[in-house]
């Protein structure tokens, strides 16, 4: 470690924030406060859970709590209802994210909005239920969403590719020997200058996803940024975005064949390209031989070099000839490439910490079945919206001056209007979107500390 890092409070912080929930069964459960008493009905619900909650030191069964700025509204706290702009307005009124109508939302629809979500983790599904029964009991509230969710084999999404693989690690001690979070290896120089506490694993400053911690800085990667002044009820809490995407098996298959029929290709090399990635997780920038190690540890503009234990080199691709600019991955992690949004420095800054999970049967036929998105940040229209929207849904970014169409898998258009993408073999089109949002909510993950304060 360069600089000195902050001191986390592994005992404060939410473990599905800081570590994520490993267990391969979830439960997702959202209430809407009614109208009448909606204090006394927060205090209760939150009462009711607060205990359960699991801390990031904490090895107990996942649970995780996360509000809506209703819930603090009601509670008297309005300046945390206004943390965040984004937070504040909701995501129904977001309608430049390009979803459907909240109308026509299955998850968080007018007169259904989620006030508060808990989302539960274990490795039995009926244990789970059972776990959940006690809460349902509860009055003043009703529950609007339900949601069951399980990792498939190989840690795959629907539409069969490795999913998690690039997650940036947290700058932070854990104690006052100055343990880090994250353990380090001895690693040399990497060509832009940040630091990595493994091949691939780049160490992002804390404060880019929880409150109240120093910040990424735009302009240097290992340099922190001051933390942002904020309530002293948002320290060591997050903003989580939690979406429903169902996904559409047999239309991204058949769409990808008659895309590859039309270039000559082979239609498993189509799907690849519209990910980034091979099914094992492999990038396309790397060749076949590529190890596990050796899966993030390269770089679009600049070559990576070799490191110990065995860990290849990476050469560069700027200009898509390996790894196409529209790849969703490309597109929502530009690496170490100059963006519309300025310097390879800043792209730090626009992270997030992913903690999605499937549902639904695995396999072609027709069911529903996709992800729970869920991420967590410190500004949601400067890291998920930016990536959702600004450079997954525009042809000339995040990269400028090159029009290379839109992101297929996550990207959206008007309905009716054609998609678009520029592959290794030539120009795509489709007028079929393959995920499709069902709704969801902004949503604040308070600290445990917090927690307390609000339900007494």
């Amino acid at each position: 470690m360069s600089l000195a890092e902050p001191l986390l409070d592994l005992d404060d912080i939410q473990a599905h924030v800081l570590r994520g929930f490993r267990q391969d069964h979830h439960l997702v459960l959202g209430w809407r406060l009614r109208d009448a008493a909606p204090d006394t009905a927060a205090r209760q619900l939150l009462a009711a859970v607060e205990g359960r909650v699991s801390s990031a030191r904490s090895r107990s069964p996942g649970c995780a709590v996360a509000l809506s700025p209703r819930v603090f509204r009601v509670l008297g706290h309005d300046d945390m209802a206004t943390l965040d702009e984004a937070y504040a307005v909701g995501m129904a009124r977001r309608t430049y994210l390009r979803d459907p109508p909240s109308t026509q939302w299955t998850v968080g629809a007018p007169g259904r909005e989620i006030d508060i979500l808990v989302i539960l983790a274990g490795e039995d599904a009926t244990r789970l239920a059972e776990a959940a029964a006690p809460l349902r009991s509860l009055t003043g509230a009703d529950l609007v969403h339900e949601q069951e969710a399980h990792r498939l084999p190989g840690h795959v999404e629907h539409f069969g590719f490795r999913d998690g693989i690039s997650q940036p690690m947290l700058r932070g001690v854990v104690d006052e020997l100055g343990t880090p979070l994250v353990p380090r290896r001895p690693m040399p120089p990497m060509p832009d200058h940040r630091e990595y506490a493994a091949p691939g694993d780049v160490l992002v400053w804390p404060g880019q996803f929880l409150f109240g911690l120093p910040r990424q800085s735009e302009t240097s990667p290992t340099r922190p940024a001051p933390p942002r002044r904020v309530p002293a009820l948002a320290r060591n809490g997050s903003l989580l975005v939690y979406r429903k995407l169902d996904q559409d098996v047999p239309a991204f298959l058949a769409d990808t064949a008659r895309m590859a029929a039309q270039l000559g290709a082979d239609p498993a090399d189509i799907r690849a390209q519209l990910v980034g990635r091979h099914p094992d997780g492999r990038p396309l920038v790397r060749p076949p031989s590529a190890t596990h190690a050796e899966h993030n540890h390269f770089g679009y503009d600049t070559a990576f070099p070799p490191v110990p234990d065995g860990v290849r080199g990476a050469d560069p691709d700027p200009d898509g000839l390996r790894c196409p600019l529209a790849a969703h991955i490309r597109k929502v992690n530009p690496r170490d490439q100059e963006t519309d949004k300025g310097p390879p420095s800043a792209n730090l800054t626009f992270a997030i910490l992913r903690r999605g999970i499937t549902y639904g049967p695995p396999g072609p036929a027709t069911a529903e079945r996709g992800l729970l998105f869920m991420c967590y940040q410190t500004d949601i229209t400067q890291q998920f919206e930016l990536l959702a929207q600004r450079w997954a849904n525009n042809p000339e970014r995040p990269r400028q001056g090159l029009d290379n169409g839109i992101d297929l898998l996550i990207g959206r258009t008007r309905p009716g209007t054609e998609r678009r993408a520029r592959l290794l073999q030539g120009e795509v089109t489709t007028l079929i979107d393959y995920i499709h949002p069902r709704g969801g909510a902004y949503l604040f993950t308070p600290s445990l500390s917090a927690l307390r304060t609000l339900s007494r």
